[in-house]
């Protein structure tokens, strides 16, 4: 991952091309390491999240980083810095954003969409679930019926309808993005901060309830989870239980 402080800007780009820049516990605490380090620079105003290559983010780092622990406590601390950020985060999304991408992409402010990308958020396929902040947030950004579209329905958004929902906050390829980064910096940034604070007041900030928690780790520790995983390996169909 490489993190370049330029002035009032800060690009985190996730350089694992060969991986699609699935996310790992290490790459996901580089990334909120990164966030943080820019929060602490004198003059620090807009951070733009990027991935290297063919895609912004193709999900998580399947070998063996979802049976950790770590991988989720450092995708929520990823997710939670994001959010809790003073300064505005960008999402250059020239690529497939997929899973744990989506999330990421989620967690930022604003996303600029290429011509390339696409979304899809896919845990019903593979026997798992995403956290209920995830599910709050997708209801919240992209309205009630896409999200739910997206998670029981594990359909492909493509840039239409991110455009369709307002998911994208804009269209356009890396250099809108900077262009983008270089106007949001000439602006108040107490005022970028009071306004990002009170729009990020919502039910993703709502802990998770006894029961939704322990239907989560239900779902992580199930024998379809394990079929999934086996069905990947052999390159097969899944066969769901429910068990």
């Amino acid at each position: 991952m490489r993190v370049v402080h330029d002035g009032a800007i800060t690009e985190i780009t996730i350089d694992r091309d060969h991986r699609r820049n699935a996310l790992s516990a290490a790459v996901c605490a580089a990334i909120a390491d990164g966030v943080d380090a820019a929060a602490a620079r004198a003059g620090a105003r807009v951070i733009i999240v990027r991935g290297a290559g063919r895609a912004f983010c193709a999900g998580a780092d399947l070998d063996g980083s979802h049976s950790q622990g770590a991988f989720h406590e450092q995708l929520r601390r990823m997710l939670t810095t994001m959010q809790d950020c003073p300064l505005i985060i960008i999402a250059d999304i020239q690529g497939p954003a997929v899973g744990a991408g989506m999330q990421l992409a989620m967690a930022a402010d604003l996303r600029v969409v290429g011509e390339g990308a696409w979304f899809q958020v896919p845990p019903v396929k593979l026997g798992i679930a995403v956290d209920p902040w995830t599910i709050r947030r997708a209801r919240v950004l992209l309205g009630g019926a896409r999200a739910r579209t997206l998670l029981l329905g594990a359909a492909r958004m493509d840039v239409a309808g991110a455009v369709a929902c307002g998911f994208a906050s804009y269209e356009g390829d890396s250099a809108r993005v900077d262009e983008l980064a270089a106007e949001i910096a000439g602006y108040a940034p107490m005022s970028l901060r009071y306004h990002k604070m009170v729009l990020n007041d919502d039910e993703t900030h709502r802990e998770p309830t006894a029961a939704e928690r322990e239907l989560y780790r239900a779902v992580w520790a199930s024998a379809d989870a394990a079929e999934a995983a086996a069905a990947r390996a052999e390159r097969r169909a899944p066969v769901f239980r429910g068990v």
